[in-house]
């Protein structure tokens, strides 16, 4: 069985934030704290660098206006976004503290320094004209006061790097996906033998929602899922021999990581 990516966009629409209480923070009254996370769904290259420049927030509280989000030192220099895979993150930063109110954008600017690694060769990722104002993200969401956010950026490399033609030249269009911990159902496991060489999709119904290439002991972990039930097919690759699989009622809760066990494929 051959399963089929959804069409997005660019970058796509956030979901909603969440948002806890914490008593013992240092929040004043009026003022929330916001904290990006970057992780990366799957791709075959060797690796792929992004430089990211700067993110900020539109916050359309009184004059606040797009604020600077301040980004880890890490990022001063590109960084490989295929390290953060299988539910690995990073954090972009420390928590930054906005007043209270709404939310109406996120801008992602990236810089020239951007490549893809493709077996051990060096390519330089060209980002499209037009693009150096950065990427901008629709994300409308109140703010409570003295709230606590986390939200979680997912870069999809293998849908954001395209070869121009047969030129050996490489663009750059990211597409992101974005979730919170309000939409982070997840389930995770173990995909034996790797020489079937497989790629694995959460489905929900008919629709594939995410994707992942096992680590090299098998391991698998998709992330930012709603609740519900999915089933997981495991895509072989067709000069392996291995039979293709699909397993079944797999259910998500927000909250919980299912384990789904060591799932072994058979020529």
């Amino acid at each position: 069985m051959k399963f089929l990516f959804l069409t997005m966009g660019a970058v796509a629409l956030l979901g909603s934030a969440s948002c806890s209480k914490n008593e013992n923070n240092n929040n004043s009254n009026g003022q929330a704290k916001v904290q990006m996370m970057l992780t990366d769904a799957p791709a075959t290259y060797d690796a792929v660098f992004l430089d990211v420049k700067s993110v900020s927030i539109n916050n359309s509280t009184g004059d606040a206006g797009w604020i600077d989000y301040p980004l880890d030192p890490k990022f001063n220099t590109p960084v490989n976004i295929l390290d953060y895979r299988n539910g690995t993150v990073v954090a972009m930063g420390d928590p930054l503290t906005l007043p209270a109110g709404k939310i109406e954008q996120i801008r992602l600017v990236l810089g020239d320094n951007n490549k893809v690694v493709i077996d051990g060769v060096d390519h330089a990722l060209t980002v499209p004209s037009g693009s150096t104002s950065g990427y901008k993200i629709n994300f409308h969401k109140e703010l409570a006061p003295d709230g606590v956010y986390k939200i979680w950026l997912d870069f999809d490399a293998a849908r954001s790097v395209h070869e121009a033609g047969k030129s050996g030249k490489y663009m750059l269009k990211p597409v992101v996906k974005a979730f919170s911990e309000e939409t982070n159902g997840q389930f995770r496991g173990y995909v034996k033998p790797l020489e079937a060489k497989p790629w694995l999709y959460a489905l929900k119904g008919t629709d594939t929602v995410g994707s992942a290439i096992p680590a090299p002991d098998g391991f698998f972990h998709f992330v930012g899922l709603a609740d519900g039930a999915y089933s997981l097919g495991i895509d072989a690759d067709s000069a392996s021999m291995y039979r293709d699989t699909l397993i079944n009622n797999i259910n998500v809760v927000f909250g919980k990581v299912t384990d789904v066990g060591t799932i072994t494929l058979t020529k």
